[in-house]
């Protein structure tokens, strides 16, 4: 039998050898029930039954692994100056865009960003593309980082963007990297669309998804409360705005909106000062009373000197340079616009829409605001550069929680409640965007087309 078994594993012709009759009548009386001690029927004998033979499977065939080549090491970044010559040719940066640079032009995914050419410095390197990207530094294997940032004062904690020169092995990275995006199909040629699309690097590859929720916005206000708690000083103060320029983490770096500046003060003039009453008006302004000296005092202050400089818009750069010989300054984190837009009065500046100078009146109310200042929230300098940048946008991100603020200077955010009444577009936007971006967002709201910041 087992020879059968064998030959039938194995796929052998030969049948099994039959079994007499003594056999069969053998095998009957072992499997007839037996009796215990006790006289019950166990069933069947205890006798084993036949074993089927156990059929050893083969061990699979392991392919051994193929030895990879380790990773070249990166080549070490090039000591050489970044010039002119250094960036021609075609490029891809780390954020997924596609750019080309032919002498000082610079395009974009096919695009030539006219108002941002390669800029120089004196001795022929590099300095910027524009006003969107400041050049930092070499980096391994002949890639060249930029900080996103609008000036090279602000740039130290702006964001690196990263430039690789566009060879066909970077270049299949790159492919499947869009592809990955969604930039297949008709998005690969955006331009050549029927309806609107995206262009690859116009979507930031490296932003964060972003949940709002109501947990959140609680953790964000309660945030918000305590890192005031911490660092407020007693009462609520009246600092004139004279003394007051930007912070250097304010909006992003980006300093303020010479466009909404004027836009507010425009509104002073035509609608009046409105004092803020109770827990309803203008915001409370938040500042830092800090030392022209510290570090972040002096950054604030060469920033927006940088600022005034480049951009004629603002009070004069006299105004600003009599504050910055005292010894302490204030720095705003919110509602820093009001200030300057206040200041624009004391000088009695030219209207940058063309409608005469900005004078204070009778309006008594604007006076006070001018000269003696309102009602403000001011931090001791301790509060760090992150502290300050988290208080600068959660204030502007959660305009629409209502504070309740005491005469002591202390502040209750954490239980505001969300005001669900509407508001304008505009005023919802106003808060979020950098300097840049809400000086597009003033001219489109006063329908401005004829300026020389278009396109800046």
């Amino acid at each position: 039998m087992m020879g059968a078994l064998v030959s039938c594993v194995c796929g052998g012709a030969s049948s099994a050898p039959k079994q007499d009759w003594a056999s069969k009548a053998a095998m009957g009386a072992s499997r007839r029930p037996q009796s215990n001690s006790n006289g019950y029927s166990n069933g069947y004998s205890a006798a084993a039954p036949e074993k089927e033979p156990e059929v050893k499977e083969e061990a699979p065939v392991v392919a051994e692994p193929v030895p990879q080549e380790p990773e070249a090491p990166p080549r070490p970044a090039p000591t050489t100056p970044i010039t002119l010559e250094t960036l021609q040719g075609a490029w891809v940066n780390s954020v997924g865009a596609k750019i080309t640079v032919e002498g000082t032009e610079v395009s974009l995914n096919g695009i030539k960003m006219v108002m941002h050419p390669v800029n120089l410095n004196d001795d022929g390197t590099v300095r910027s593309i524009g006003s969107i990207w400041q050049l930092s530094r070499w980096l391994e294997d002949e890639r060249i980082e930029f900080k996103e940032a609008p000036s090279r004062e602000v740039m130290e904690f702006a964001r690196s963007v990263v430039w690789s020169k566009a060879t066909d092995e970077r270049m299949v990275t790159w492919t499947a990297q869009m592809k990955g995006l969604g930039y297949v199909g008709s998005s690969k040629d955006p331009l050549n669309r029927s309806i609107e699309g995206c262009c690859p690097g116009t979507c930031d590859a490296k932003a964060k998804i972003v949940e709002n929720s109501e947990d959140q916005d609680k953790a964000e206000l309660l945030l918000l409360n305590s890192i005031i708690d911490k660092y407020r000083l007693p009462d609520l103060l009246n600092i004139p705005p004279s003394q007051v320029i930007p912070d250097f983490s304010n909006r992003g770096h980006t300093g303020l909106s010479v466009e909404h500046v004027h836009y507010l003060a425009q509104s002073f003039a035509e609608n009046g000062f409105k004092n803020r009453t109770g827990n309803s008006g203008h915001d409370i302004p938040v500042l830092v009373q800090e030392p022209s000296n510290s570090e972040l005092g002096a950054k604030s202050i060469q920033n927006w000197r940088a600022k005034v400089s480049e951009e004629k818009g603002f009070p004069p750069k006299e105004h600003y340079e009599r504050l910055f010989t005292k010894s302490k300054i204030y720095t705003s984190l919110g509602n820093g616009h009001f200030n300057q837009a206040l200041n624009l009065f004391l000088n009695e500046c030219d209207s940058i829409y063309g409608k005469g100078k900005y004078q204070i009146g009778k309006d008594k109310a604007l006076h006070q605001a001018v000269h003696v200042g309102v009602s403000s929230i001011v931090l001791r300098s301790e509060i760090t550069l992150r502290e300050r940048e988290t208080v600068s946008r959660l204030l502007n991100s959660k305009r629409e929680y209502k504070w309740i603020v005491g005469q002591d200077g202390s502040v209750n955010i954490a239980d505001a409640t969300e005001d669900q009444t509407t508001c304008k577009q505009f005023e919802a936007l106003s808060k979020v965007l950098d300097a840049v971006e809400l000086n597009c967002l003033v001219r489109a709201e006063l329908g401005v087309k004829d300026s020389h910041r278009i396109g800046q």
